[in-house]
């Protein structure tokens, strides 16, 4: 993991319920799910900072009152951390849409709320985007065993993105680790004040465009979505 400060700054979508865990923490927002003794969103913050990003947006939703005042008392205090409220569910595009006067670098990075990825270099990420200037987004895939409940990644000798498959179970393949380096000029491909995901709605065509590429991480990809993921996360993080 390289100390190399980067130039982009990150934006994580912290709009979701987290319903599938919702029932083991009812009273606070799913980015703050203890996990190995601190919130899922501390862990994402630390693993940011040692990648050399030290300027965060969080692009918050459900629950955002709570998500404040935590932010007030236990916030990194060496980083530089603003915040926003989407005024309804917009899904992963029409969070990051909403987010654009927070975004003050080009290009940026976008993270998941609910993953990590502790083996992707978020400095060697931003290098590779920055030098294929006819892409726009740079996706983070990391390779896995039986992909049961992910859709996969498809991609060519150039690592551009030729198809996305529908979950199913296959004996391994490449999934996304829900890390994104953005170029500003894909917020074009995002319509403004709707709900819109980004991995549905914007990639395929970018995708079909041959502006969508992925970027090859080391395993694992950590997902504290289900309950089962919480307690992977929270046994290799222990």
């Amino acid at each position: 993991m390289g100390n190399a400060e980067t130039k982009s700054m990150a934006v994580i979508l912290l709009g979701g319920k987290g319903t599938r865990i919702q029932s083991l923490y009812g009273d606070r927002p799913k980015c703050l799910v203890p996990v190995a003794g601190k919130p899922i969103l501390l862990w994402q913050l630390e693993w940011l900072r040692r990648g050399g990003i030290k300027r965060v947006h969080l692009a918050a939703g459900y629950m955002a009152d709570v998500l404040r005042d935590w932010l007030k008392t236990d916030a990194p205090k060496d980083m530089e951390i603003t915040f926003s409220v989407e005024p309804e569910p917009r899904g992963t595009g029409g969070a990051i849409k909403f987010a654009v006067p927070w975004i003050q670098s080009d290009p940026f990075f976008v993270l998941n709320g609910d993953s990590l990825t502790p083996g992707l270099d978020f400095h060697t990420l931003e290098k590779v985007h920055r030098n294929s200037s006819d892409v726009w987004i740079t996706l983070g895939v990391a390779q896995i065993e039986k992909t049961g409940r992910y859709g996969t990644v498809e991609f060519d000798e150039q690592n551009r993105v030729t198809a996305f498959l529908e979950k199913s179970e296959r004996e391994h393949g490449w999934i996304n680790t829900g890390v994104y380096c953005i170029s500003r000029r894909a917020l074009e491909a995002i319509a403004p004040d709707k709900n819109i995901s980004i991995e549905t709605d914007v990639f395929p065509s970018l995708a079909s465009a041959g502006r969508l590429r992925v970027f090859r991480a080391a395993p694992p990809l950590l997902d504290m979505g289900t309950p089962d993921g919480l307690a992977a996360m929270e046994k290799f993080l222990s």
